[in-house]
């Protein structure tokens, strides 16, 4: 039976996508973004498509802004894969504009889910060129695949980018589709937990991030082997090797001393900073804001401190939540439902 057929739905659970940081955002010696990013299980994006006669989607509260680019895109992949119609159901969608990489998973795991209900074997890739996206970072479209922790190796630049390389320099929603970026760190992330914090700072997207990655890229070329190096001689072996005192000491590196986080961080509000800013002296070992955040993610050895003092900020409203997750190591879920899972509901 198809998964298509009337009796059946699918299912796709996907990771939130966590970014330590972009590596090469200078491009001088051929390529340029480049991630180093963690796939985690709190939070995470869930979708339902089941077969109708009519296109139609319907999302929770935090996928709502996205309904319209969603239906414009499902139009796209149906009539490139002539599919059947189908009701998608964002059934939890991930904090928008926040550091999760809310929008390229979403869509990747809308993708899959219309193309495995219509038993299209497609690839990531394949629906990512649909969606647009993998154009500056492989983050999201190869922890869709793998989980864990990778470190990407970016896009090699066009022969004309010392021409304008402001053109190319651009956040996701801005650049072309392009081939999923290759992978040259993927590994299962330790087993050690991670607290989830979210500070009540702004929610930077759109137009004016980037305006912010106008003004502020390229970096200089120091800066971007600055950062290159703590990745892949500092962060990553740390990971793989399960080094927890070397991989604080590198994520830190990365937070307080690497260039383009620390601009990144500078647009942020002051609750943003003084979480950051503070942590260290709270329990915290290491910690790091995600993308253009305000979510940050931190690791501590000694949580009871750690919760004491985020539920002052809480208190205070310089944090607006925080919890406990830990790193997803495989890739999203994709399952077939039969309807009577739904009889009850």
């Amino acid at each position: 039976m198809r998964s298509g057929d009337e009796g059946w739905s699918v299912r796709v659970t996907s990771a939130a996508r966590l970014s330590f940081t972009l590596i090469d955002l200078n491009g001088e010696m051929g390529r340029k973004n480049g991630m180093a990013s963690l796939a985690v299980a709190a939070p995470s994006f869930r979708v339902l498509a089941t077969p109708s006669k009519k296109m139609s989607v319907v999302t929770d509260d935090n996928a709502s802004d996205y309904k319209e680019i969603f239906e414009d895109y499902l139009q796209r992949l149906r009539r490139g894969i002539k599919g059947d119609p189908a009701k998608i159901v964002v059934e939890a969608g991930l904090p928008r504009h926040s550091g999760f990489g809310s929008k390229t998973t979403a869509l990747l795991s809308i993708g899959k889910a219309y193309a495995a209900l219509n038993e299209r074997n497609m690839t990531t890739e394949e629906i990512a060129i649909y969606a647009g996206r993998a154009g500056t970072s492989g983050g999201s479209v190869n922890l869709t695949d793998r989980g864990g922790f990778i470190c990407d190796g970016g896009h090699r630049v066009t022969n004309d980018f010392s021409d304008d390389p402001k053109k190319y320099l651009v956040p996701s929603r801005f650049a072309r589709a392009g081939r999923k970026p290759p992978v040259l760190v993927s590994t299962a992330f330790p087993n050690w937990p991670i607290l989830m914090i979210m500070p009540a700072g702004e929610h930077i997207h759109g137009q004016p991030e980037a305006d912010f990655f106008r003004k502020e890229l390229p970096i200089p070329l120091v800066e971007a082997r600055k950062t290159a190096h703590a990745v892949f001689m500092g962060l990553a072996p740390a990971v793989v090797e399960g080094d927890y005192e070397a991989f604080c000491i590198a994520f830190n590196r990365i937070t307080f001393d690497t260039y383009f986080k620390q601009k990144q961080i500078g647009i942020q509000n002051p609750k943003v900073h003084k979480v950051l800013n503070e942590s260290r002296k709270n329990g915290i070992d290491a910690i790091g804001m995600s993308s253009m955040g305000p979510g940050c993610f931190s690791f501590t050895r000694n949580p009871s401190k750690a919760v004491g003092w985020l539920k002052e900020m809480k208190q205070e409203g310089t944090v607006s939540d925080y919890w406990f997750t830990r790193a997803t190591n495989t890739a999203a879920s994709v399952e077939r439902v039969p309807d009577w899972a739904f009889a009850s509901k």
